[in-house]
This record gives C-alpha cells, sequence and structure tokens, in this order.
C-alpha cells in the first residue's frame, strides 16, 4: 500500500509531500490585513475589545476594524469581530495548509453514507485505540465532507520558527482557540456604496488537542494531559474563500520561514496580491503606505513600523528577489523602486 495513501477506519491519510500545490491564502484577509503585523495587541486594540465587551458583546455595528478593498472585481468591506488576530495566528493557519496531514472518508465510505469520527482520526496517529481520557463521548461525529488538517506540535513548531517545547505549545494552542473565536464579516458593496450582501467567514470549524501517546519518551512519567498534536477542521467559509479568492500556493510557505519579524511576512503576503503590471516601476516608500493602509485598525507607531519595515525590507533585498522575483532598486533620484523580475507565475485578479 502506498505509503502517503493510506485507508484506515475507511479514512484517506494524505501527507503533505503528496498533496497538491494547491492556494493556501485568501485575498479578503490580505488586500485588508485582517491580522495584524505583530507579536501582541496594542493597547488600541485593548481598549476597543474593552469597548465591545461593555457594548453588550460582538455587535454587527461594532466591528474591531473594517477595511475597504477590491477584489474580482467586487468591491467589498472587510470587518473584523471576535478576537483580533495576528501575524502569529496567520502563521499556523497557513502552515496547516501547506504542511498539515489531511484525513478524510475515503470515496468509496463517503458514497456509502459512512461517518467520521474523532476515534478514528485519533487512531491515524496512535495505532490502537486512544486513552479513555481522549474519547470524545459527546461530539463524536465530525462533518461527512470535513477534511481534518492533523500535526504533531514539534512540527507545526518548526514551521513557525518556534522552538518545540511545552511551553510554546501552550502558545499555539491559545492562538488555535483565538483563531476559532475570530471572524470576519464580508459586505458587498453596489455601485452606489450601498450594502447588497453580507457574508460570514470563520477560520476554524472544529479541533482537538491530543497527546500521542507513542511519542512518549520515558514511559513512566505521566504526560496523558499535554498536547503534542493537534487536529483541526477549517470552516467551510474559510476553504470557499480561498477557493474563490486565492493566491499563494502552498509550496511557496517554506520560503516565509526565512524572514523572522511578522511585519516583513505580512507584507511580503500583501505585495504578492497584487499583478506584478501594478507593482512594477512604483516606489518603495509609495508600497509600504499602501500596506500600511489596508491594516483595518489603528497603528501603534506608523512612524516607527514605516521606518522598521523599510529597513528591514532593504536588508532582505537579495533574498526576497531570490524567493519571489520582487526587486528593490534605486532610480536616477535615488528613490528606491520596485521591479518584477520576468517569468515568475502570476494568476491576481
Amino acid at each position: 500500500m502506498d505509503h502517503d495513501k493510506k485507508k484506515s477506519s475507511a479514512l484517506e491519510v494524505t501527507h503533505q509531500e503528496s498533496r497538491p500545490n494547491n492556494f493556501i491564502s485568501s485575498l479578503l484577509y490580505t488586500r485588508a490585513t485582517v491580522f495584524y503585523p505583530a507579536l501582541k495587541l496594542t493597547e488600541t486594540m485593548k481598549k476597543k475589545l474593552v469597548e465591545v465587551a461593555e457594548s453588550g458583546g460582538t455587535n454587527l455595528d461594532i466591528p474591531l476594524g473594517s477595511s475597504r478593498i477590491n477584489s474580482y472585481g467586487k468591491d467589498l468591506v472587510v470587518n473584523l469581530h471576535g478576537d483580533y488576530l495576528l501575524q502569529p495566528h496567520r502563521d499556523i493557519l497557513e502552515n496547516l495548509l501547506a504542511f498539515a496531514t489531511t484525513i478524510k472518508l475515503n470515496d468509496a465510505s463517503y458514497d456509502s453514507g459512512a461517518q467520521i469520527t474523532w476515534k478514528t482520526v485519533f487512531e491515524t496517529v496512535e495505532k490502537g485505540n486512544p486513552s479513555e481520557t481522549q474519547e470524545d463521548g459527546f461530539d463524536s461525529f465530525i462533518d461527512r465532507s470535513a477534511v481534518v488538517l492533523s500535526t504533531s506540535m514539534y512540527a507545526l513548531a518548526k514551521h513557525i520558527n518556534l522552538t518545540p517545547h511545552p511551553t510554546n505549545y501552550k502558545v499555539i494552542e491559545r492562538r488555535i482557540v483565538q483563531l476559532a473565536n475570530a471572524s470576519i464579516i464580508i459586505d458587498e458593496l453596489d455601485e452606489n456604496g450601498v450594502v447588497k450582501d453580507k457574508k460570514l467567514v470563520k477560520f476554524i470549524q472544529d479541533f482537538r488537542f491530543y497527546h500521542d501517546s507513542s511519542k512518549k519518551k520515558n514511559p513512566k512519567v505521566s504526560t496523558s494531559n499535554k498536547t503534542n498534536h493537534v487536529f483541526v477542521v477549517l470552516d467551510r467559509r474559510l476553504l470557499s474563500a480561498i477557493r474563490d479568492h486565492g493566491y499563494f500556493y502552498r509550496l511557496e510557505q517554506v520560503k516565509m520561514t526565512h524572514y523572522k519579524t511578522p511585519t516583513l511576512r505580512s507584507f511580503l503576503k500583501f505585495c504578492l496580491t497584487n499583478k506584478h503590471s501594478f507593482l512594477s516601476g512604483k516606489q518603495l516608500d509609495w508600497l509600504i503606505k499602501q500596506y500600511l493602509e489596508s491594516i483595518p485598525v489603528p497603528l501603534s507607531n506608523p512612524s516607527r513600523m514605516r521606518t522598521s519595515l523599510r529597513k528591514d525590507i532593504l536588508k532582505n533585498a537579495v533574498l526576497i528577489e531570490a524567493d519571489f522575483g520582487i526587486q528593490f532598486r534605486p532610480d536616477d533620484q535615488n528613490n528606491i523602486r520596485v521591479f518584477i523580475v520576468e517569468n515568475q507565475n502570476e494568476s491576481i485578479e
């Protein structure tokens, strides 16, 4: 049987090296930079969360932030609700999309009406029966058409440049819970700027933090409550947003580990939402301004962020050109301009 595609308990398990090179990101949360490019909440964000809570909780009329964009010919307003999301949340989400093992019902089982349960999902990483503490009696079934993303905490931490350690696994857990709590509401506007349609996009539908006892190094030490593996079911609306407004191929995600600062990773993803013809010839300072204006919440220190990002871009210019074909070169007036290396793939609308 193929090592990369195994059928167990009516499930098809596909490891990342055998997955197709699909899109993993959506223009809807990149042209509007929903994932704030920082590691921590700003004071303004904390105050806004208090304001929303004091108003009675999540309210359509009081988004945490809003930004107006155009995507595939549609005029859209992107509103953030529930919880603020930072670049580290995006790193987790898109590395799961890029590198996790996928688990789903195989075609024959799906056609016959079989169910997918958390118990059978757990058994894909730990042969035999999972421990009783990890049984899921009250909510055992998963949507039959769902795809479960499965990864060890060790692998996920490495992909997002965190030291694989239980302390950092707790950080990842917290951010996954926050991803599950956040949502964006997309207002589609007509030619007069009037809302004609609203669509909710959530990120995570369900998840399980799991202890894979087969990875236990010392059988005498009890580690049954320590997470070392995670399973995530992404929300269908997120998958639709990637399908309908998608960009950035999953095999490109490994390049993001080359860039240490969250602002630079965010900026590069933003740049790649635009056609090469739009970027080429523009001044770097203008492009940075467009990027900062795409962030739907107030910046903590715009001047410092602009200066720091510009410095980081130029420091990594050679690597950025090698990875993404984006050049930064001075013109005759010594202004830094953006140029695109030819023959780079392009499919952005």
